[in-house]
């Protein structure tokens, strides 16, 4: 085989190969969205500031481009939070794409410290990086991101909700799920399986 019909060849199997790789992740962008069609938009991520448990300052910026889903707890509960934790982290474990972020924000940051939350992190078996436990700097950010998520702001933390928030990657608000419920979580799951 001459030269030119090897390079020819090769310029082709290039040229296939590179349109595949396109319509692939034309088809995976296209997956995200249909996942997203049929849901409303509740509102916009409000923004915040916090700190992660690593210590590390987090705000509306840093789940840019990204699906999230919140959550909101406190490491002394030992009722609800670590029912609704359980299931985040299996969540977590199944669904590994780089697109999603799982923040567990904690509505008693008096007492969950960077180290405290560190320490529940590992407790609950959130070893994923795209998981992030994070305490607001006071009780007014967190209670205006709590209103801002339009899940309402309770001065008790055992008041607060045992939902998981939908957050998609334009950062808006698109659903409520009820981590308790098991259908409301299998819809949750049936959106995350074509986040890609």
């Amino acid at each position: 085989m001459s030269l030119s019909i090897t390079r020819s060849m090769s310029l082709i199997l290039l040229m296939f190969s590179f349109f595949l790789n396109s319509c692939v992740k034309s088809n995976n962008t296209q997956q995200t969205k249909n996942s997203f069609a049929s849901l409303s938009v509740y509102g916009n991520l409000p923004s915040f500031k916090g700190m992660t448990d690593s210590e590390k300052e987090i705000d509306e910026k840093s789940l840019k481009d990204k699906v999230s889903i919140i959550s909101f707890f406190f490491s002394s509960c030992g009722d609800v939070c670590p029912k609704l934790n359980a299931v985040k982290s299996s969540i977590v474990k199944t669904y590994q794409s780089d697109k999603l972020r799982f923040l567990s924000v904690t509505v008693d940051p008096l007492n969950d410290t960077p180290s405290q939350l560190n320490i529940h992190r590992k407790v609950m078996g959130f070893s994923d990086k795209r998981s992030l436990f994070v305490r607001m700097h006071s009780d007014t950010i967190l209670e205006s991101f709590m209103n801002g998520m339009l899940i309402g702001y309770a001065e008790n933390p055992q008041n607060h909700t045992a939902r998981m928030i939908l957050v998609d990657s334009k950062s808006r608000i698109r659903g409520y799920f009820d981590a308790l419920d098991r259908k409301q979580i299998d819809s949750l799951k049936s959106i995350l399986d074509k986040v890609r």
